[in-house]
């Protein structure tokens, strides 16, 4: 008994003394990102391999809702639009892209993308999930149209 006492007091006092806790957004019925954190009362998205942001807010508004959320929160999305807001050729290897798509003007994320024999391969970045596979299916469309229009990549062009 004093054993599970212990066990409940432990885990009430990390949870309340949680500087860095994390929770998940969903943003209308169009996506989530995970381990979202609040610290000293700002919101700390997750970074991939704990260096790379490839989740962004890009307005005041959801920065501020995020400030709200202290557990798992739904941001209410009327418009999921995705935008090619920036795409680039990787520099290390070629038939690699990495580009930034805008989602209703709220949330900028970024997707890498890599020339396969039979079209495009689209990876998702860590911390964001798809829930309207529609919305999925429209962004690796934009995706591979776009790294059609980028041309060749600075490793093809050296040779």
């Amino acid at each position: 008994m004093l054993c599970i006492g212990r066990t409940v007091l432990a885990a009430v006092l990390l949870s309340v003394s949680c500087g860095l806790c994390a929770f998940d957004l969903q943003y209308g019925s169009f996506f989530n990102v995970s381990q979202i954190a609040l610290q000293n009362g700002r919101p700390v998205l997750p970074l991939a391999r704990g260096k790379y942001a490839n989740v962004r807010v890009l307005d005041k508004e959801t920065f501020a809702f995020l400030k709200t959320c202290s557990a798992d929160c739904r941001q209410e999305g009327v418009s999921a639009e995705p935008r090619v807001y920036e795409i680039r050729a990787a520099l290390t290897r070629k038939g690699m892209w990495i580009a930034d798509v805008a989602f209703g003007d709220k949330w900028l994320v970024t997707f890498l993308i890599f020339k396969n024999p039979d079209g495009y391969g689209i990876v998702t970045p860590d911390h964001f999930t798809f829930l309207d596979l529609r919305l999925k299916a429209q962004v690796e469309q934009l995706l591979a149209r776009a790294a059609d229009g980028a041309g060749q990549s600075p490793a093809q062009e050296t040779k």
